[in-house]
């Protein structure tokens, strides 16, 4: 994945490249870190970047709630 400033906008076939890259890298804890990335944006002023980690943030959450349909299960 080329190196590109997180203010720029993002295509959707971006986004899906770095979710996957942050599942290759944080495994389950992926969600977690695009949420603290998300955070430190938001707390800086940045909200392109929050926006774009936030997009990665429900991104993620979407995979692992697809994969895990056993943790969905009411008895």
């Amino acid at each position: 994945m080329k190196k590109r400033n997180l203010g720029e906008e993002f295509s959707n076939a971006e986004i899906y490249e770095m979710a996957g890259t942050l599942l290759k890298q944080h495994g389950s804890d992926a969600s977690v870190f695009a949420s603290l990335q998300a955070g430190e944006k938001l707390s800086t002023g940045d909200m392109t970047g929050y926006r774009i980690w936030k997009r990665l943030v429900m991104l993620v959450d979407g995979i692992f709630e697809k994969t895990h349909p056993e943790q969905n299960c009411l008895h």
